[in-house]
C-alpha cells in the first residue's frame, strides 16, 4: 500500500520498494560536482594587466592531477593555464567575460599547501607574453577558525554555461600580519589588495582560500534530459544520480563523489514530463542542498503542447550565510550581490518527447 511508503505523511525517500509497475520518466533536471582539492584566489591593485591569480589544485578522476591557474585580465576576460594531466571541459567551463586562452605550461614551483597555521604557497609559470608570472605566500598564523561561505564566482559570470555553486568549506582570508606575500610578473611586482573586514581580529589581504571546496552544478550545456525506466517507488540510480520517486514523482536528485554531496529537492514532488496533461501549466519548488545545507531554491514551470514540453527553471532564493562572523554577515547584507546573485539566473529550453533520443535544448541567461 502506499501508506507504506511514507513517514509521518512524507514520502520515505529511502524506500527501495517496487509496488507498482514500471513506467518510463523523462526529467529536465541534471545536478553535478565539479571535484576540486584546494583553491585561492587573490586580487590585486593598481595593475596594468591583471586583476587577480587563482591557482586551483586537481586530484580526481574527472578534472585529472595538478594545477590549473585562473589569471584575471583587466579586459574582465580570463587566461587559463593548466599543467600536463589536468582537464578541461570546454562545453562548460566558464568565468568573468569568457575565456581569454587555454594554455598547458609547466608549473615549478608548486608548492600548495594549507594547514593549522594558514596557506603555504608558491607556484612560478610563464604567461602568453613570455614573463614568468609568480606568486608565493606563506602565513604564520596562530588563530585560524575557518568558514562555510559562497563564492559569488556565478555572479562574474556573463554567458553561463551552467549555474554553478562554489560553497567553500574551511573558508578564510589570508592575515597581513606574519605572512610572506609576494607576487611578480617579469620584473613588475603586484601589489596584493587589502580587505576592508579584520578577520579573529587581524588585518586581512583580499586574498582568500578554500581547503574543502565543494562545487555544484545545475544543467550544464549540451545535457540531454534524464530518460530512465522505473517503478513508482524507491530510488533509480541514473547516470551516478539517485532519484527519488514517490507514487511516480520525483522528489529530490543527488550526486556524490566520495564524502561531497549535492542535492537538489521538490517539496511537492516534480511530475514526469511524460506523463504531462497537454495544455496543462504544471509549476512546483526547488531547493538546492550542499552538504544539507541549503545553498537556493526556486520555482519550474512545465507546459507541453503537441509533444513538446517548454520548460523554465527560475532562481528566486538568495543564499543565506549561516555560522559566520557578525561582521561578515553584515557585509554580505550591505553588499548584496554576495546573497542576491543566484537569482539573476533562468533557464529555459524545451523537451522533444516526439523524438525517440528525446533532445532538450535550453539556456541559463542573466536577469
Amino acid at each position: 500500500m502506499i501508506k507504506d511508503n511514507l513517514k509521518n505523511g512524507k514520502p520515505d525517500l529511502s524506500s527501495r520498494e517496487t509496488h507498482c509497475f514500471s513506467r518510463k520518466y523523462v526529467i529536465p533536471f541534471t545536478i553535478g560536482i565539479e571535484p576540486m582539492k584546494r583553491l585561492l584566489i587573490a586580487s590585486f591593485e593598481n595593475d596594468s594587466e591583471y586583476e587577480a591569480i587563482e591557482p586551483q589544485l586537481f586530484d580526481d578522476e574527472i578534472n585529472g592531477k595538478g594545477l590549473r591557474v585562473l589569471v584575471y585580465r583587466k579586459d574582465k576576460m580570463v587566461d587559463v593555464y593548466y599543467e600536463n594531466g589536468v582537464d578541461i571541459n570546454h562545453d562548460t567551463f566558464s568565468v568573468g567575460d569568457g575565456i581569454g586562452l587555454h594554455k598547458e605550461t609547466i608549473i615549478e614551483p608548486r608548492q600548495f599547501e594549507i594547514d593549522q597555521n594558514g596557506i603555504n604557497l608558491h607556484i612560478a609559470f610563464t604567461d602568453k607574453n613570455q614573463n614568468v608570472i609568480e606568486m608565493k605566500i606563506k602565513e604564520s598564523s596562530t588563530s585560524k577558525k575557518r568558514m562555510n561561505f559562497l563564492a559569488p564566482v556565478g555572479n562574474d559570470i556573463k554567458h553561463p554555461k551552467q549555474l554553478f555553486l562554489a560553497f567553500m568549506k574551511e573558508f578564510d582570508f589570508v592575515c597581513r600580519n606574519n605572512t610572506t606575500f609576494y607576487a611578480k610578473v617579469g620584473q613588475r611586482q603586484l601589489k596584493p589588495s587589502n580587505f576592508p573586514l579584520s578577520r579573529n581580529g587581524k588585518k586581512v589581504f583580499f586574498a582568500r582560500y578554500s581547503n574543502y571546496p565543494i562545487v555544484g552544478t545545475l544543467n550544464p550545456d549540451k545535457q540531454m534530459p534524464l530518460v530512465f525506466d522505473s517503478a513508482n517507488y524507491g530510488v533509480a540510480e541514473v547516470e551516478g544520480m539517485h532519484i527519488h520517486l514517490h507514487e511516480g514523482k520525483v522528489f529530490s536528485i543527488s550526486r556524490s563523489h566520495y564524502d561531497k554531496i549535492v542535492s537538489i529537492e521538490f517539496s511537492d514532488g516534480m511530475p514526469n514530463l511524460y506523463e504531462l496533461d497537454e495544455n496543462k501549466n504544471y509549476c512546483g519548488n526547488w531547493t538546492y542542498k550542499i552538504d544539507d545545507l541549503i545553498i537556493t531554491g526556486g520555482k519550474y514551470s512545465f507546459c507541453k503542447k503537441s509533444q513538446k514540453v517548454d520548460v523554465q527553471i527560475k532562481v528566486t532564493q538568495k543564499w543565506i550565510p549561516k555560522n559566520i562572523p557578525l561582521s561578515f554577515q553584515m557585509f554580505t547584507i550591505i553588499v548584496n550581490s554576495f546573497r542576491r546573485w543566484p537569482t539573476t539566473y533562468r533557464w529555459k529550453g524545451q523537451v522533444d518527447l516526439s523524438d525517440k533520443i528525446i533532445p532538450l535544448s535550453g539556456e541559463w541567461i542573466r536577469i
